[in-house]
């Protein structure tokens, strides 16, 4: 896999995770969409990127295990990035609001609040980096493997 792609995977994966995070200020979703983030992230933008395959056409199970592993990590990080700011600006607006501990963390104990999300994001990367090798691994028996194989990219850039 080249840097691009991994590139292109880190950015699309931050999307996902702010739309996580913004879907997870409901308190009602917040299951549904942890559920979400810890294991079916990777294979969301895996499969986004393979539509029509403008961004990457074929996957061997090692580059879906990575892949995965890149998803995971920078879609939590999107994800914290969009709902403890949120949930702190709910908060102050809505008393009753249930803050998740998030405005007392970064108020008191920041070096905290970072250790946790890092944490979480090397979690959730060894999660989704097993659901995104799963995936390869499974559309490896419905798609045809091209010739060439071993070609350096998957994408041809003309300027």
């Amino acid at each position: 896999m080249n840097q691009l792609i991994a590139k292109r995977t880190a950015i699309f994966a931050l999307m996902l995770g702010a739309l996580i995070g913004l879907i997870s200020l409901v308190p009602y979703f917040i299951g549904l969409s942890l559920f979400v983030l810890s294991f079916f992230s990777s294979v969301i933008v895996m499969l986004y990127m393979k539509k029509g395959e403008k961004h990457i056409s074929y996957l061997t199970n090692e580059q879906g295990a990575i892949m995965g592993g890149i998803v995971g990590f920078f879609c939590s990080i999107g994800f914290f990035i969009t709902f403890s700011p949120m949930v702190c600006i709910l908060r102050l607006i809505f008393k009753q609001y249930y803050a998740y501990m998030i405005p007392d963390m970064l108020h008191d104990a920041l070096w905290l609040f970072f250790v946790v999300v890092f944490m979480v994001a090397l979690i959730f990367a060894l999660t989704n980096s097993a659901t995104g090798m799963g995936t390869t691994w499974i559309l490896s028996h419905i798609e045809k493997e091209p010739e060439n194989l071993d070609a350096r990219l998957d994408i041809k850039i003309e300027e």
